[in-house]
């Protein structure tokens, strides 16, 4: 594995009894919408087939209503689960929760992010898909350097590269010892600061590369 699992419990902010812990505005809105919509499709088309079920079904189908039953309730915790799927930020380390694993990345001087292309092979059949972007992130642990994607993570490209720019610039306030303001930086004011200029810089560089293009 490339990224520690935990099942610890969120860090509780001192003496107010609250969690340190705050979801990433927009974090993986893309996956989750889509991953809520195919499971709830799926959810509806097992319980239809449970209480309305064709009148020739053979006893063999029959039979397997219970195994139709445990899918209905695995499709509803994944459904559940979903809700929940994103990036957090804390004042030690950022987690990547996905519908399986829970990852734990600490921040610290050598711990970066970017972008980087989404494909699925069932989907894209491996292909990159530039307008579809995921968070990339690296980072130490235990003297080497570990890095993976997070297919979770899955937002259209300008709103991967302004979380991008929100995870490097906490990273950066954290690391330089100014004890940032979680909330700010996951959902508030510094959230929209970052991200108006990332989609500034972002378009700019679009235009750029399309004047270039022009002339080629």
């Amino acid at each position: 594995m490339t990224a520690e699992s935990t099942a610890e419990p969120l860090e509780q902010g001192t003496g107010s009894g609250r969690t340190t812990e705050v979801r990433l505005r927009q974090s993986s809105r893309g996956a989750c919408v889509a991953a809520i919509t195919t499971l709830i499709d799926f959810l509806l088309a097992c319980l239809a087939g449970l209480f309305h079920p064709s009148p020739d079904q053979s006893a063999l189908d029959r039979s397997l209503a219970p195994l139709i039953w445990a899918a209905v309730c695995l499709l509803a915790v994944a459904v559940v689960r979903s809700l929940f799927v994103g990036v957090y930020l804390s004042e030690r380390r950022i987690r990547v929760r996905s519908w399986f694993r829970t990852y734990t990345i600490p921040i610290d001087a050598e711990t970066r992010c970017r972008t980087d292309r989404w494909s699925s092979w069932f989907v894209t059949r491996g292909t990159p898909y530039r307008s579809v972007q995921v968070l990339f992130l690296s980072w130490m642990r235990e003297g080497r350097r570990t890095s993976r994607s997070f297919p979770a993570t899955a937002v259209r490209r300008s709103r991967a590269i302004a979380q991008a720019d929100v995870i490097n610039a906490f990273i950066g306030a954290t690391t330089a010892g100014a004890a940032p303001a979680v909330r700010d930086f996951a959902r508030g004011s510094e959230w929209l600061r970052i991200t108006a200029d990332s989609r500034r810089r972002l378009a700019e560089r679009d235009a750029e590369r399309d004047r270039r293009g022009a002339h080629a």
